[in-house]
């Protein structure tokens, strides 16, 4: 008798920033095209109950909960999670280390390696070594989401090209703001960041530039994102409300709505990261038509294409002379939202989840080949 070919998908992060988008965009048009008889989702229950996709009559959800990169996670696979499954696809590179079958992983940067600086302490960084290099040395292939974290992968983990697969980040319908209503904050005229605040986001030096040029434009800077609870938080910036007397704004965490309404009336989207391996908040800017500006290292060149003013992250001078840019020149705003719709229109569709298929559907393939003959 044939044997059935099962997946599992740790799908923790589901409702997280940026990872969380990432598998929102891609799962519903993903499970169809997965070849398995069997797809065990794991994760929070209410969170994935819902989903239109959860239907499949193949899957079958598994209340799974311990905190990322925790030790009960590492836990799970000594305790039979992952009992019967020929691949377990992991969305990120916290792998659970005594998982001794089939596994894909998705890295969506190395910053830990590029920046360890950017992590708490030495047991952080060594732990985010030992995890990348077990991804490196055990998994049957590696999705990238951009060239540069390919690059990336290969430089700092020797890993072979060939093991690799750059599938772009699908952007997603995002939720529609109702007619009339401004956020939070945009009494006056705003320019936005989006993002948790970490040290690799590198929201220091975008305040510094800021208060630069604070008295030349009339604008608000806003930042939305979480702001603590992340391994390489930016500690100095924890538990701040506003500065410089209430020109400097951070919101906390927002509904969906309530960022495409910040999106849609934001003057400009600023992102000085100086790491990142995809930037979605660039993207998701451009399509509810923000003017981007943006580092010009990183991923963030191949993301923008020509449609971002693009600034070298560590020089304060670059980053006040592109707020100001931004701030004081309508036209040139207008230039950059037009060629911001035409780019996001090349990270739409479904090409993402037809080659993340391709790859599952393979090594699903392999492990009945490996029955055969066994």
């Amino acid at each position: 008798m044939k044997k059935q070919n099962q997946i599992a998908i740790d799908l923790r992060m589901y409702h997280m920033a940026g990872i969380g988008r990432y598998l929102q965009n891609l799962l519903p048009d993903l499970i169809p095209r997965v070849n398995a008889s069997k797809i065990l989702i794991l994760g929070e229950l209410d969170d994935l109950a819902s989903e239109e996709w959860s239907n499949d009559p193949r899957i079958k959800l598994c209340e799974y909960r311990p905190r990322i990169f925790s030790v009960a996670e590492q836990w799970a696979a000594a305790c039979g999670k992952y009992h019967g499954i020929d691949l377990l696809w992991v969305p990120q590179y916290n792998i659970p280390l005594l998982y001794k079958g089939k596994l894909l992983v998705t890295i969506h940067d190395v910053c830990q390696l590029a920046h360890p600086e950017t992590l708490g302490s030495d047991l952080q960084r060594w732990y985010a070594r030992r995890l990348l290099s077990a991804v490196a040395a055990r998994a049957e292939s590696i999705l990238c989401v951009s060239e540069f974290t390919s690059s990336e992968v290969q430089k700092y983990l020797g890993v072979k090209k060939s093991r690799m697969v750059v599938t772009y980040p699908p952007i997603g319908e995002s939720a529609v703001c109702q007619d009339g209503v401004r956020p939070k904050f945009s009494e006056v005229p705003y320019l936005l960041t989006v993002g948790n605040v970490k040290k690799h986001k590198n929201l220091k030096q975008l305040i510094t530039a800021f208060e630069s040029v604070k008295d030349q434009i009339p604008h608000r800077l806003i930042v939305v994102g979480k702001q603590n609870g992340f391994l390489n938080s930016e500690t100095e910036l924890n538990g701040v409300s506003t500065l410089l007397n209430g020109r400097i704004c951070f919101t906390g965490y927002v509904s969906e709505q309530e960022l495409v309404s910040y999106y849609k009336h934001a003057d400009a989207f600023i992102l000085p990261s100086i790491y990142e391996g995809f930037g979605f908040p660039v993207l998701e800017a451009m399509a509810h038509g923000c003017p981007v500006a943006c580092s010009n290292i990183s991923s963030l060149p191949e993301v923008t294409g020509n449609a971002a003013l693009l600034f070298d992250p560590l020089c304060i001078d670059e980053i006040a002379k592109a707020i100001k840019k931004l701030a004081n020149n309508k036209n040139f705003r207008e230039v950059l939202v037009k060629r911001g719709l035409i780019q996001v229109e090349r990270f739409r569709g479904n090409g993402c989840a037809e080659k993340t298929a391709v790859v599952i559907n393979s090594i699903l393939a392999n492990c009945q080949e490996e029955c055969r003959w066994h």
